[in-house]
């Protein structure tokens, strides 16, 4: 049987810059094939030469035994069965569910739109991909993860025999991950072919069947899932192990004492009885300088209306007390005023300025101190330039030049942007959501090893991460939220990834689940909230 598809010998640039190098990649029938790579690798622009949205420099591609020629399109790629659903949104917020899953092919008489057929239409369609709405509603009413669902449907419409999925689970839960895997799984069976884009490792060790592994523009190795595992391919991608990941902290009993030191030290912010109406209520916090504090337990559980709340973005109630002294924290300018800066889990809509340039975007939280005599009219160009070429050398921030756009950077350079522009500012208190979803593992190192050395400098910092290894490798201690209220608190050798599952999925303290996991022996677990493989997959469970 042919191969359904086939780059053979593909190079690509742009502007000099060799961003594919003699690439090779094949995709049998009734395959799941990962890409995985760092931001940067390849990935995306390889992704982009087989949708027709990108013609190769050298070399070809040939769909089902037919070489595209420079006619290819992502119109005849998508008639040709060719289906793709990426990171980045596609979907007019303005139109239905339904118009967005049929867009450009709704059904009509006499000029008007037939919206009870289409959304008829479009309801089996959604419930394929596990999505419980009302095909008529307003897509911009549905939340993230929901919306990438829509945009799986959407792609599901075309009746792909090859489907692309390009980090499309990076804002999904549990649940909603398990809908694209059963996707997934049942095109598979039905003898069709993936192409699947993600990183985290134990999404790709649970769904594929292959993995090619991009680096630097070219194929470092192509693996059978069941003949590699994790280390192998981390390996592949940045030349570290695994274990490298995190900086290194105190560990046994010297993270007990660390903890047990640690309550002796006034918290820089305190939180008592923090409520948000309908999210979250009745929450206890201490931000301790030097420490960085994780919000644990499922998505949605009421961790981004703490950090919302905290940065004056949600009303709320309850005490804050800043330096010992009571806080009313009520808009992001008070919030700045305590020395207190936020990053948004959406980069791209709250973070960045992506249609503004680098230099904009890192300069932005400073005009007033970058102002000659302190006058907003003029900017000093000068300590403009200083400060942006400091922060950008600081965080090894890769761009064309401070003058690029921040839409043309990598989701990490652009997360990297993020964080960058509020150091100048001398925060005290960093507040996080979401700090590496979408970043690759050479970049989530980074931003690991920078939020330590912050903290050591004497920064209070507080994480919310769907990424239980994150959160147990980089915290000193975690506050598990469910259904919007404490549950738990891990710190030193409490916590581990076994407990902090326990307690997110159980909404309960986990010292009764470990004595009783303990008397049941060493090979006890948790049932992890992560997709299952279809088969045992080498390694134990991890993000990268």
């Amino acid at each position: 049987m042919a191969s359904v598809l086939n780059v053979e010998q593909v190079s690509k640039s742009f502007a000099g810059n060799q961003v594919l190098r003699e690439v090779n990649l094949t995709v049998e029938p009734g395959e799941v094939l990962a890409l995985v790579g760092e931001n940067g690798a390849g990935k995306s622009t390889l992704l982009s030469l087989v949708t027709g949205l990108l013609a190769p420099d050298s070399g070809r591609v040939v769909h089902r035994g037919v070489p595209v020629t420079r006619a290819w399109s992502p119109h005849r790629a998508r008639a040709a069965g060719i289906g793709s659903v990426h990171q980045e949104l596609s979907l007019n917020p303005h139109q239905s569910v339904a118009e967005n899953v049929f867009l450009g092919a709704w059904p009509s008489r006499h000029g008007l739109v037939r919206s009870r057929e289409l959304a008829a239409r479009a309801r089996p369609l959604l419930e394929r991909v596990g999505l419980d709405v009302d095909p008529r509603l307003r897509a911009g009413r549905l939340p993230l993860g929901s919306l990438q669902l829509v945009e799986l449907a959407k792609a599901l419409a075309g009746e792909p025999r090859l489907l692309i999925l390009d980090e499309v689970t990076s804002a999904l839960d549990e649940d909603q991950v398990a809908a694209v895997f059963r996707v997934v799984r049942a095109l598979r069976e039905d003898g069709g072919s993936v192409i699947f884009v993600s990183h985290r490792m134990a999404e790709l060790f649970a769904i594929s069947d292959r993995l090619t592994v991009l680096k630097d523009g070219a194929v470092t190795a192509t693996r059978e899932r069941d003949r590699t595992d994790h280390d192998d391919v981390v390996h592949l991608m940045i030349g570290r192990e695994l274990s490298d990941l995190f900086p290194p902290k105190a560990s046994g009993a010297d993270a007990d004492a660390h903890a047990v030191a640690a309550t002796t030290r006034e918290p820089l912010l305190q939180v008592r009885e923090l409520t948000v109406a309908g999210r979250c209520a009745g929450v206890d916090l201490d931000l301790v300088p030097g420490r960085i504090l994780g919000l644990g337990g499922l998505q949605g559980q009421g961790q981004r209306e703490v950090l919302r709340a905290l940065f004056g973005l949600a009303r709320h109630t309850g005490r804050v007390t800043v330096d010992g002294r009571p806080a009313r924290i009520a808009s992001p300018r008070e919030a700045i005023r305590h020395r207190i800066a936020y990053v948004p889990e959406d980069r791209k809509t709250e973070g960045v300025h992506t249609a503004r340039s680098v230099r904009d975007n890192l300069a932005l939280p400073s005009l007033r101190e970058l102002a000659p005599a302190r006058r907003l009219t003029t900017v000093s160009r000068g300590a403009e330039s200083r400060l942006v070429a400091e922060l950008t050398e600081r965080l090894r921030i890769k761009a064309a030049s401070p003058a690029q756009e921040a839409r043309r950077l990598s989701g990490g350079n652009q997360q990297k942007v993020a964080l960058a522009k509020w150091l100048p500012t001398a925060p005290r208190i960093l507040l996080l959501a979401e700090p590496t979803r979408g970043i690759d593992i050479g970049t989530k190192r980074e931003i690991y090893h920078l939020l330590r050395r912050l903290a050591d400098e004497g920064m209070a910092v507080l994480v919310t991460s769907g990424d239980t290894m994150e959160l147990v490798g980089l915290c000193d201690e975690v506050t598990v939220l469910y259904e919007g209220s404490v549950v738990d608190r891990l710190s030193g050798a409490d916590l581990t990834e076994e407990r902090l599952v326990r307690a997110s999925v159980t909404g309960a303290a986990t010292a009764a689940d470990t004595e009783a996991a303990e008397s049941a022996g060493p090979g006890a677990e948790a049932e992890a909230p992560v997709p299952g493989p279809d088969t045992s997959a080498p390694g134990s469970v991890a993000h990268a």
